[in-house]
């Protein structure tokens, strides 16, 4: 029913502004400033490997004839962004040789988005993980957040995740040039995308004078103002150019949790209310150095900088209730109150630079070197403070005074810091040997080395002051040396004027050195082949068909690689958790099916991709029993296969047909599906946390004689079901649903300044969640339901190109 009443509300709004909108005069269309594709030099994918993006492609594009009323269609009036290019990000899509969505930095700054995770949450497929309104973990097809791999300028940047990933929400789109996100690699590019790849590409250096000052402030609810401020600028001069580019940001991410738990009876048997207030800073610097050092050699250097710091505060009072049995009377109730007091530290840099030397006229060769290393510090002291009430079995459960109050008083602490470092060496090759191909070889080679360290102590301080002691984990210190040398080739085939073929293979060798906190250390090391094939035909001038396959890899947690075991009472309820330095990487080979149309000189297009993928090796949490010892035991390990398909559907468009020219439409949907087989039941399940589908409605409306465009974007997330073992019981949680509203009116106040209200979150989401509890026989014992509160945010922005 809430549902229901969201989409009506939305649904009314939006007819509001359409209504609005159509009452608007209509104004005479100028001639269309978006060049024929023959006339523009197409940028190459960045995705492909390091610094490359700075090389223009040489594929050849046919011109496409255009009509006369392609001709008519009118620019938006938005403001110029700094370092958009020429080309339309809808004809990007259809000239790439393979598969990739791209975000253009108009599409970006739309809706004046403050991080990436707020860009990604409305693209095909596309699910944000983390806290409601932080969007953080990116779920490509809805899988678990270590399935999607993070580029920055097509590399891997460390993070401080043992998955894995990268939280995109310390990412300011000011930033950024643009984002690709490739469902099927090609060999050039990294194969650690199961789901995808999701490639951020940093501005570029420019080749004339830009600048621009972009000032935002923001407000919550509950939340005084907050803002940041981001610069851009950059010039050439002679053969020099560079980009200075950077600004600082706070974010504010209160939270409002409550939980229950019930028995059998239906009684309440916990209840936990937690406060919590976390405020995020963020400092960014991306320059960029590029020099023509000569008609054939250019030298170019790349930093990178991200810090961000990070405070939380929580209070959580949380009753435990215990009952007699038979009578259900009240028999002990615990009253706690716990406060916490967090701060972290997540500092990442990047130090790269690359040559670039032309061979000759269809050869060259680019050299590139890079060091980035992240550290991540975490200080975290939790205080509990509680008091223990019994009561006698008699009617009204009175005070039990032969029992005393019992009060105590705990403090936890954890200090932990994480460092995780890389140096990469990347040696790249392109020639054309004959007119219709496009060769392709490199190396590439890394050394990684990562280390954690946590130590945890628990005090009690009442009734009776004791000594601290050390609570430390036996996977809270660990290392892990992870070396690679990659190998790819690959044929890019012209086969007439209509086809295209891209085929080749990539080699990834790896040597891997887990050492546990006791300095027991176990090796792994290994070869995988992936190969790819991405075919293009271009059945009419607007109409393209794409089929491809590739095999792709997703590498294990760090933490679950680490030679540990953490002995409980090895029974099938508390089972001993053990590391599995053994465990292989998962593998999948992924076919896609689409086709692409696009019409209005680019200005619509519709988009329709199928796509099936096998999973070997599929990593499970397992439990089995150990013959030798006699205790069951707690691992991950590679248990079995699985199958993740679905459809994808995009659409944007113009709708000059419905008398509304300066009306654009856009709207996907993904439904999805997977199978893997249950470990305990043996039934066909879902992978974790997938829904169904996921769903995108929007629009954008210009009203030129007033220099002011508006929109909406509407992003529906269906709830899902997921089961798993944990501690000995089996777990069956049902997320309901969550739907997100976000809308912005921009007005151009001069030819180089333009003004944005926006709001984001205004249905306020909810995480709704229960779980309920069975035995290993199926019979159930309890049930719990957690609620977790976003708040509105509502901003202004200020752009000024000078």
């Amino acid at each position: 029913m809430q549902t229901d009443l969201i989409l009506f509300n939305s649904v009314l709004l939006s007819s509001i502004f359409v209504s609005t909108a159509a009452a608007a005069p209509a104004q005479p269309t100028p001639e269309s400033e978006i060049p024929y594709i023959s006339e523009i030099q197409l940028p190459q994918t960045s995705a492909q490997f390091l610094f490359q993006d700075t090389n223009a492609s040489s594929t050849s594009v046919a011109q496409t004839p255009t009509s006369p009323a392609e001709e008519s269609e009118e620019p938006d009036i938005e403001l110029d962004v700094i370092g958009t290019p020429l080309v339309n990000f809808i004809e990007e899509r259809q000239n790439s040789p393979t598969g990739v969505i791209i975000l253009d930095q108009k599409e970006i700054q739309r809706f004046n988005y403050r991080t990436i995770g707020e860009v990604l949450r409305r693209q095909p497929g596309v699910v944000l993980g983390g806290p409601p309104g932080e969007d953080k973990d990116v779920r490509l097809l809805g899988l678990p957040k270590e399935y999607t791999q993070i580029l920055i300028n097509g590399q891997r940047f460390p993070d401080g995740g043992e998955s894995r990933e990268f939280k995109v929400d310390r990412i300011p789109v000011s930033l950024v040039e643009r984002i690709e996100i490739i469902s099927n690699p090609s060999a050039i590019q990294n194969s650690q995308g199961v789901a995808g790849t999701v490639n951020i590409i940093l501005k570029k250096a420019p080749d004339g004078r830009i600048a621009d000052l972009t000032v935002t402030g923001t407000t919550l609810e509950t939340v005084g103002p907050f803002g940041g401020v981001s610069f851009v600028y950059g010039d050439r001069q002679g053969d020099f150019s560079y980009l200075l580019s950077g600004g600082v940001q706070q974010r504010e991410a209160p939270k409002d949790k409550f939980k229950q738990s019930l028995d059998l009876q239906n009684r309440p048997t916990q209840e936990e209310r937690e406060y919590e207030s976390k405020s995020l800073f963020d400092i960014s610097l991306a320059p960029r150095f590029v020099w023509q050092v000569s008609a054939k050699d250019t030298l170019s250097f790349d930093p990178f900088f991200l810090q961000t710091n990070e405070e939380k505060d929580a209070i959580r009072n949380v009753n435990n209730q215990k009952f007699f049995s038979p009578s259900g009377r009240l028999q002990e109730l615990q009253q706690q109150t716990i406060s916490l007091d967090e701060d972290k530290t997540i500092t990442g840099w990047r130090l790269g630079g690359s040559w670039e030397h032309q061979l000759s006229s269809t050869a060259d060769i680019t050299l590139g070197l890079l060091f980035q290393q992240t550290d991540e510090s975490k200080d975290k002291i939790e205080r509990t403070n509680s008091t223990t009430t019994t009561f006698r079995n008699a009617a009204g459960s009175p005070i039990d005074t032969a029992r005393p109050l019992r009060n105590t008083d705990i403090i936890k602490r954890e200090d932990e810091t994480k460092t995780d470092q890389e140096l990469l060496i990347t040696l790249g090759f392109n020639f054309r040997p004959w007119e219709n191909h496009k060769f392709t070889m490199g190396l590439e080679g890394s050394l990684r080395d990562r280390e954690k360290k946590k130590i945890s102590t628990e005090q009690q301080i009442t009734p009776v002051l004791l000594a601290a002691v050390e609570k430390t984990g036996p996977k809270d210190i660990y290392g892990i040396e992870e070396n690679q040398l990659n190998l790819f080739v690959q044929d890019e085939i012209r086969l007439g004027e209509k086809h295209t073929l891209t085929a080749g293979v990539r080699m990834e060798a790896f040597d891997n050195k887990a050492t546990a906190a006791d300095n027991s250390a176990i090796g792994q090391s290994g070869t995988i082949f992936n190969p790819s094939l991405h075919y293009k035909y271009q059945v009419f001038p607007t109409t393209v068909f794409r089929l491809s396959t590739a095999r792709t890899i997703r590498r294990p947690k760090f933490d679950d690689l680490i030679p540990f075991r953490e002995s409980k009472n090895g029974t099938l309820l508390q089972p001993d958790v053990i590391g599995n330095p053994n465990l292989k990487p998962e593998t999948s080979l992924g076919v896609e099916a689409g086709i692409e149309q696009s019409w209005g000189n680019n200005t619509g297009a519709f988009g329709l991709n199928g796509f099936y993928r096998w999973v070997d090796d599929k990593i499970e949490n397992d439990t089995n029993f150990n013959s030798t010892n006699n205790r069951y035991e707690q691992s991950f390990r590679n248990v079995g296969d699985g199958k993740i398909y679905g459809l994808r559907v995009d659409l944007q468009t113009r709708t000059p047909f419905l008398g509304l020219p300066n009306l654009t439409l856009f709207g996907n949907v993904s439904f999805l599906g997977s199978e893997v087989e249950d470990q305990i039941s043996r039934e066909i399940r879902r992978f974790k946390e997938q829904p169904a589908y996921v769903a995108n409605l929007g629009f954008d409306y210009v009203i030129p004689e007033w220099g002011m465009n508006f929109g909406l974007s509407y992003n529906i997330l269906p709830g899902f079901e997921n089961r798993e073992l944990k501690d000995g019981k089996n777990e069956v949680t049902n997320q309901a649903g969550e739907n997100a509203l976000d809308a912005y009116v921009a007005f151009r106040l001069t030819n180089n300044v333009q003004l944005s209200l926006f709001g984001k979150n205004l249905l306020a989401a909810e995480r709704s969640k229960s779980r309920s509890i069975f035995d290993t026989s199926g019979v159930f014992e309890s049930s719990r339901i957690e609620q977790e509160t976003a708040e509105r945010l509502y901003g202004i922005s200020m752009s000024w190109q000078f």
